[in-house]
């Protein structure tokens, strides 16, 4: 990785931090304590001198001391939860306050898109997280911070790569060729990508808009969920710095069980119908003088560290935040790096009464180093082949000492042995070792981002303001890759280059109105919205360089552009929106909403989708009747709601006839270059749709100590944006169309409790389920399609009406076999010793009509259990997590797995004596994909500080995946692991040699001056 300037960066708000916190005039002091009404202190009260921006925040023992010009002065104690108190100073020295509760729970404000609301008015389904010590977790990224955080919410590590991006599921898999990934939300601004930039150390709240209702104020992005994410802003008072650092240490959660060479020798040499010659070259190998563990090759202990600092304040009219990280990371996979850099500026200024101005900028660079290889390939490789040449292979191959080890050197000795009868895959496409693998090729990413986002807000009247904004994103991504000559069999040096630069621009412009009459509560918006998306890619290709040194494209021999990575595409939306909330006395709630968009990705027929909702609430306990059990129950609210939300991510210009480079003959022999249809045009291609309904129930029981929070849904996706085959006369293969439908229903539930409140002691809880039901309706004109991911692996999966979007399809094996079931179960192929299936319909042949269900990738239920206990100056929070029912197509076992012995011995599913390829799938692969891991676990301790200076000294162990347990079906490294090489819904669960799940160890600390 490459030393980057932004190192300056943190040095420089670091120095200004210091010089500018003591720039401020000293006068009367004034100290004391802030506690709660149970006399418990709290620590990080705003304390503010009212009329002034000068202000500072109590100690981790609720402790305080501020300047003030005179007595005269009044001082205002606020804090999240609490109300707001104000005291005269007067002649006081020593002021000690003992602020009172609101009920956090039912008047947190929730961010809605567009707005907010109070929880307690919410009718949709929005799920809160505050980032509450969520950046002193062990991981690297915002998303997964969140596991068994957040009810409906589902997160998948699908790959261990440091850098790599989860998968993110919001209410189960609703739509099968248009993306089913959330639209996330970042400050207002809809990023077209993922979460890797923004930084944890920044984020104030996450909202996640789950129904239709909630969502479809987004209309067309929002049919997949939402997630909004609010970053922290400065507000009124002193300059405030934070910083935090950590380091951390990381090893693989869980391992292949790999053979070694005395291992398979000795499985070899127990075949009773080994010539004597063969005995000898099986042993001649086992002694070659080398015996290693691949993982070992593979693996390391992977070290990060992190570092952010951010400044805030502001003054009467200006509010300013200010952060800076460095991260750099090294994977569990030795050559797999993530450097990142980041930079975010967020300021608000208060022009006058009437307006209002702000921008908010974001900027980062990565520096990622991937393993271009899979696992399974590195693994793989023959366990006896050493990674260089010692002075018994060197005897035995006559290459040099010291030398890089390729399985083609033995191939004068053992190796036609080996090809035939002895080690599975010996000639595998690569044919070298696990390290040359490894090392031999090198693929690096490159990303720059940037977004700014910048408004101007009017305060028309008291109730009416007018708010417009313009921001633009930009992302720059190169990807290099270079095989080295020693990296593959074919001796070839080899590069490939894509550079791809996009960006978007978006303006909006909101009306609000926010108005109380008596005991009616009345907030709307109106708006408009407009967003040009653009993105450029070129790719290219080189072989025939001198060597492995020299690897720019100017000293390769061929060079040419490469056609999949060579385009220009582009997208534009615009929106109208608008949203009435109503609240009558608190009681009675009611929300509707509409958004029209127009998308250049559908056909001029379909152009425009129109996406309303509505919801109702109603809050029991505010009713008379309830007064009578308000001691047991203090909140009651049944709330429901319908809604539509589209979808339009696919790819651009699909639904026009695009053209393509052909060569024509004419005129005898001549070649005219010119073009021809590559596809067929439909102006009827519109929007997929999804339709929700969604009832809960919000239970709070003894002061809200006790808050539950339980949903049912039923959502129907239709008009399926799918590619269909078409008749072959029509002179196209394929066309774009909608049809087919999508039903996903289920429930969650989400249990909060308060379970002690003392003066030095608390502890909190939060349960999380979740439970969906993917369920096919229609399939356009077919009841059934079946799909493979590679066609010279077993993969095999049926999607079919009346079940989920994906299963697993094949034989079914039988493991155990007596002789007197032989007659009833099959070979697979003509080797008699393959594994043996079951003749289902018991015809005699082992046809289709064999083959059934054998899983499916989704899991059953997911579940989360998140802690925080406190007592005095130490703190622990941790959160376990568990996902039950789904299985994976782990194809890793066809290369691994050297030999399995039933109780009959010819049962071999890759047996020394025949040994093929199989290309059939069965039930030998499909494994239980269930977990329950310890997802993160802080334990962190605030050190007590004497004066100004240090207003905060923490300091804090925490780890993630500290225990991750599997079922014992499950043989690779990553359960979660999915869609290898492919992203397609009807080949979801499929998974090849994933990067290995991380466990580690973090100790950081957190300063704030």
């Amino acid at each position: 990785m490459k030393n980057n300037p932004t190192k300056l960066t943190l040095f420089l708000l670091l120095f200004f931090a210091f010089t500018a916190r003591f720039a401020f005039a000293q006068s009367i002091t004034i100290s004391g304590t802030v506690t709660d009404e149970a006399a418990m202190a709290l620590p990080g009260v705003s304390i503010l001198i009212a009329g002034t921006s000068s202000g500072t925040i109590t100690g981790p023992d609720g402790n305080y001391t501020i300047e003030v010009p005179g007595t005269d002065h009044t001082l205002t104690f606020s804090y999240v939860g609490y109300k707001a108190q104000s005291v005269l100073v007067g002649n006081q020295t020593i002021i000690d306050v003992a602020l009172k509760t609101n009920d956090v729970l039912l008047e947190q404000i929730v961010v809605t898109g567009y707005g907010a609301q109070k929880k307690s008015h919410l009718t949709g389904a929005i799920a809160k997280l505050e980032n509450t010590n969520l950046e002193e977790i062990p991981v690297n990224r915002v998303d997964q911070a969140l596991y068994g955080k957040l009810a409906g919410l589902q997160i998948q590590t699908t790959d261990g790569d440091a850098g790599a991006t989860p998968y993110i599921q919001i209410r189960g898999q609703a739509t099968i060729n248009a993306g089913n990934g959330p639209l996330i939300v970042v400050d207002g601004f809809p990023i077209p990508d993922d979460l890797s930039a923004v930084d944890m150390n920044d984020v104030e709240s996450i909202e996640v808009l789950k129904d239709a209702a909630s969502a479809a104020i987004y209309g067309s992005r929002g049919a997949n969920g939402v997630i909004l994410i609010t970053t922290k802003s400065g507000s009124k008072g002193k300059m405030k710095v934070t910083f935090t650092a950590s380091t951390n240490v990381k090893s693989p959660a869980l391992s292949y069980d790999l053979d070694n060479p005395n291992s398979w020798a000795d499985y070899a040499l127990s075949k009773a119908n080994l010539s004597e010659d063969d005995r000898e070259k099986i042993l001649l190998a086992q002694d070659i003088g080398y015996n290693y563990d691949a993982m070992d090759v593979m693996t390391r202990a992977g070290f990060s560290q992190n570092y952010q600092v951010n400044l805030s304040g502001g003054s009467e009219k200006t509010n300013y935040y200010i952060s800076s990280q460095i991260l750099d990371d090294q994977g569990v996979v030795d050559g797999n790096d993530f450097t990142k850099y980041s930079l975010r500026v967020k300021v608000d200024t208060k022009l006058n009464d009437k307006f209002k101005v702000g921008v908010n900028m974001n900027a980062s660079y990565q520096d990622r180093d991937r393993i271009e290889v899979r696992m399974h390939d590195v693994a793989r490789s023959a366990s006896w082949l050493p990674i260089y040449h010692n002075e018994k292979t060197s005897a035995m191959t006559g290459m040099p000492v010291g030398s890089l080890a390729m399985e083609n050197d033995f191939s004068t000795s053992a190796n036609d042995f080996y090809a035939a009868q002895g080690y599975p895959h010996l000639r595998n496409t690569s044919n070298v070792s696990g390290y040359a693998k490894l090392h031999g090729r090198d693929l690096n990413e490159v990303t720059i981002r940037g977004f700014a986002n910048a408004y101007l807000s009017y305060q028309i009247t008291d109730d009416l303001n007018f708010k417009t904004s313009a921001g633009a994103y930009y992302n720059n991504f190169e990807r290099n890759f270079f095989q080295t000559s020693w990296g593959h069999r074919n001796g070839t040096p080899e590069a490939t280059y894509v550079g791809q630069n996009t960006y978007n621009l978006l303006n909006e412009n909101i009306l609000s109105y926010n108005k109380n009459i008596g005991d009616h509560e009345i907030s709307a918006i109106a708006g408009f919205t407009a967003q040009i998306n653009r993105k450029t890619s070129i790719g290219m290709e080189a072989n025939g360089f001198l060597n492995d040194k020299v690897r720019v494209f100017s000293a390769a021999s061929n060079v040419w552009l490469a056609a999949d990575d060579t385009y220009e595409t582009g997208d534009n939306l615009v929106s109208a929106l608008a949203r009435v909330n109503y609240a009558y006395k608190s009681k009675y709630l009611l929300s509707v909403s509409s958004r029209w968009d127009g998308s250049s990705r559908f056909g001029s027929n379909n152009r425009w989708g129109y996406f309303p909702a509505v919801s109702v609430g109603w809050r029991m306990m505010e009713e008379p009747f309830m007064q009578p059990i308000r001691d047991v129950v203090s909140e009651l609210k049944l709330s429901s709601s319908y809604g539509a939300t589209g979808n339009n991510a696919i790819g651009d210009y699909l639904h026009t006839g695009n053209m393509s480079t052909q060569n024509y003959v004419t005129g005898g022999d001549n070649i005219v270059p010119g073009y021809t249809l590559e596809n067929k045009g439909n102006a009827d291609l519109g929007w997929e749709r999804t339709f929700e309904y969604n009832a809960s129930v919000d239970l709070g029981l003894f002061e809200n100590r006790i808050y539950l929070g339980a949903q049912y849904y039923n959502s129907v996706t239709d008009q399926l944006l799918l590619e269909m085959d078409i008749p072959a006369m029509s002179g196209f293969e394929r066309l774009w169309v909608n049809h087919g439908k999508v039903r996903n229903s289920g429930v969650e539930l989400e249990l909060t409790t308060r379970n002690i409140e003392k003066d030095h002691f608390s502890w909190s809880t939060t349960m999380t389920f979740s439970k969906t039901k993917n369920e096919v309706l229609n399939f356009g004109e077919h009841e059934s399609f079946q799909s493979t991911v590679e066609s010279k692996r077993p993969s095999h999966f049926l999607t079919q009406v009346g079940s989920p979007i994906s299963q697993f399809y094949g034989y079914r094996v039988k493991r155990e076999l007596s002789d007197e079931e032989f007659g009833l179960y099959w070979p697979i192929g003509v080797q008699a010793n393959n594994v043996y299936v079951q003749d289902l319909n018991g015809d005699g042949v082992i046809d289709e009509n064999d083959m059934e269900v054998l899983g499916k990738a989704n899991p059953d239920f997911v579940w989360g259990f998140t802690n925080n206990i406190r007592y005095k100056r130490f703190d622990l929070t941790f959160t376990f997590q568990g996902s039950h029912g789904a299985s994976v197509f782990n194809i890793d076992d066809h290369y691994l797995q050297t030999h399995w012995a039933g109780t009959n011995s010819n049962i071999g599913l890759e047996d020394p004596d025949g040994l093929t390829q199989r290309k059939t799938e069965t039930d030998w692969h499909v494994q239980d994909a269930s977990y329950v891991a310890l997802r993160d676990l802080t334990l962190g301790y605030t050190i007590p500080v004497k004066g100004e200076r240090i207003r905060i000294f923490r300091v804090f162990f925490a780890s993630s995946n500290l225990l991750y347990l599997t079922s014992g079906e499950y043989t690779g490294l990553n359960p979660e692991g999915i869609n290898a090489n492919t992203e397609s819904a009807y080949t979801y669960g499929y998974q090849r040699g994933p990067m290995p799940l991380a466990k580690s160890f973090s100790l950081g600390l957190k300063l704030e001056f």
